[in-house]
């Protein structure tokens, strides 16, 4: 038997395939451009020279560099549906929502990367196309989260009165100042995560009824009966009541006596 180590051929790709690597391949090259000076700094022929390929090449998967910036920030929330898809019908929500904030932290555990999640969304608040693609994505991943926070009050694991919708955009708005505050507070980030779990724990714990029983709905407060405003009495006073005359002294009787004669 010969001892040369026997070569295992590769798969060969289809052309899906090679166009689908090339796309990611152009997408790091950009990300680390922008990790570097920014967006509006880096230009396309940066971009060219740091994946290796020519401008046609480059051109012929994004258009532009506003394309390219679109295409990161749905590829970044399409990543956070998939991570939300695995906790969906989760028995545990407190737990879930515990993973999720983690799986954040760790996504955007260097600078650079919550720089560039920073800058996407400032992108989108300039540029009209980058903040189309990011409000269709964000409604989604909004839509998904507030749908898994109706299915745990369908199973009496939250309170019912939550405004699941509301709560899911005050979430989305906490894990992403979580990612910000991280960058700017490395030396903390486990003893923050850990006050953040407690908060959800004390305020889904609150919600839950005792004994897995649904609660009742709270009586509506008793309406006050309305007080009867007074009324003015506009008829003038009564006229007071003459003074009572003094008795006539003995003196005075004399003096009237007196007067008749």
């Amino acid at each position: 038997m010969s001892s040369m180590a026997i070569r295992k051929s590769k798969t060969p790709q289809s052309p899906t395939q090679r166009a689908d690597q090339k796309r990611v391949d152009i997408l790091k090259s950009a990300g680390k451009c922008f990790r570097k000076a920014g967006f509006h700094q880096t230009s396309m022929q940066e971009i060219c020279t740091e994946v290796g390929l020519g401008p046609g090449a480059v051109y012929r998967y994004f258009t532009s560099k506003d394309a390219i910036i679109a295409a990161m920030a749905e590829d970044e929330r399409r990543q956070a549906r998939t991570l939300l898809s695995e906790f969906h019908d989760t028995d545990d929500l407190p737990q879930a929502l515990s993973a999720i904030t983690r799986a954040f932290a760790r996504r955007y555990a260097a600078i650079s990367d919550a720089g560039l999640m920073t800058e996407i969304y400032a992108e989108g608040l300039r540029n009209k196309r980058v903040g189309a693609v990011i409000k269709t994505a964000e409604t989604e991943w909004v839509d998904g989260l507030a749908d898994m926070l109706r299915t745990a009050q369908e199973r009496g694991q939250i309170d019912q009165a939550l405004d699941a919708h509301a709560a899911a955009l005050l979430l989305t708005a906490m894990w992403d100042g979580i990612v910000i505050r991280q960058a700017y507070t490395p030396e903390l980030p486990e003893a923050m995560l850990g006050l953040f779990d407690d908060m959800l724990k004390r305020w889904l714990a609150n919600a839950v009824p005792a004994a897995g029983k649904r609660s009742k709905p709270a009586p509506a407060p008793k309406t006050a009966t309305p007080v009867a405003e007074p009324q003015l009495d506009l008829s003038p006073p009564p006229a007071p009541a003459p003074a009572a005359e003094k008795p006539l002294t003995q003196a005075e009787i004399d003096l009237r006596q007196m007067s008749l004669i």
